[in-house]
């Protein structure tokens, strides 16, 4: 016996979903798809993006007096995608959802192409969601308007949604992703994540403040069991000190699966492309294990 409730993954464990997902699968199947860089305009918002579910979910405060529906209008918003041309309605591929530091959410800065073909995934990542919009009223829930949209309009494997971001973009992809483990199913934050929990700076007298709140128990527990999770620094990156004291004392000791890749000689940038390669397949490594390599830490 245990007193652990009985959380297993939304995507795969609920049949009235799944049943869902069929029923979108088979009307996606039916209507070609667009491939290739485009900009895309969505006519549906998810059902946790509202500012409402994400103050319950999240249990953040926010200013008085706003919206507790959107602050935005999905019709205005844009985001950037790419479909390889190897995407075939009749097989399931996966999902990147790319929340960026800057303006665009294109993958044109990252050439990952090649990348999205071969680990047989899609792109989307929002427009003006870059750092200087507001975390809780426009990043996180444009990321999930774009799951659920994405999800609608082409054949996503609900088991291979993953959120990720670049700097004060992964700093948001991890918090959205434990607490909204029923939609992403792993994450890969680069040169940027938070955490939870307020931890000292090693080898000074301060402490980095905490970096969202904590999930509540189910999503926690769900991301433990099921999700998988990739921290992506480089030696000389700022962010490495922190990002490794958060994966030492905090990610790993919470997660079942969570790697932490600290490149040679790299910095506060874009990460090389074989690098982000090796991210991406330890996402779907359950599927397809793969050789470990030295540039990598995983807990035990």
């Amino acid at each position: 016996m245990t007193d652990e409730p009985d959380i297993r993954p939304i995507r795969a464990a609920v049949p009235f979903a799944m049943l869902i997902f069929l029923i979108a699968s088979a009307e996606a199947a039916s209507v070609p798809h667009q491939k290739g860089s485009f900009t895309a305009v969505f006519e549906h918002y998810s059902p946790l993006s509202d500012t409402n579910s994400i103050l319950n979910r999240m249990r953040v405060r926010l200013k008085s007096g706003l919206d507790k529906g959107h602050g935005y209008d999905i019709n205005q918003e844009s985001f950037e995608v790419y479909v390889p041309d190897s995407y075939d309605s009749n097989t399931p591929f996966g999902l990147i959802v790319w929340i960026h530091a800057g303006p665009s959410g294109t993958i044109e800065y990252y050439n990952a192409k090649q990348l999205m073909a071969k680990h047989k995934l899609v792109w989307v990542g929002a427009n003006n969601s870059g750092n200087n919009t507001s975390t809780y009223e426009r990043r996180i829930p444009l990321a999930l308007d774009a799951a659920y949209n994405m999800q609608k309009l082409y054949n996503i494997d609900p088991n291979r949604v993953y959120i990720a971001g670049i700097s004060g973009g992964g700093r948001v992809a991890s918090i959205t992703a434990f607490h909204h483990s029923d939609v992403y199913a792993g994450g890969i934050f680069v040169i940027g994540a938070n955490y939870w929990e307020s931890m000292p700076v090693p080898g000074k007298n301060s402490s980095w403040k905490v970096g969202g709140t904590r999930p509540q128990p189910e999503n926690l527990l769900r991301a433990k069991k099921f999700g998988r999770y990739v921290l992506l620094t480089g030696d000389t990156d700022g962010n490495r000190l922190q990002m490794h004291t958060y994966y030492e004392k905090g990610f790993s000791r919470c997660l079942d699966h969570v790697l932490y890749m600290q490149v040679p000689g790299m910095g506060h940038e874009v990460p090389p492309s074989e690098e982000f390669d090796k991210a991406l397949t330890y996402l779907g490594y359950v599927d397809k294990p793969v050789q470990r390599v030295r540039t990598t830490k995983e807990k035990r």
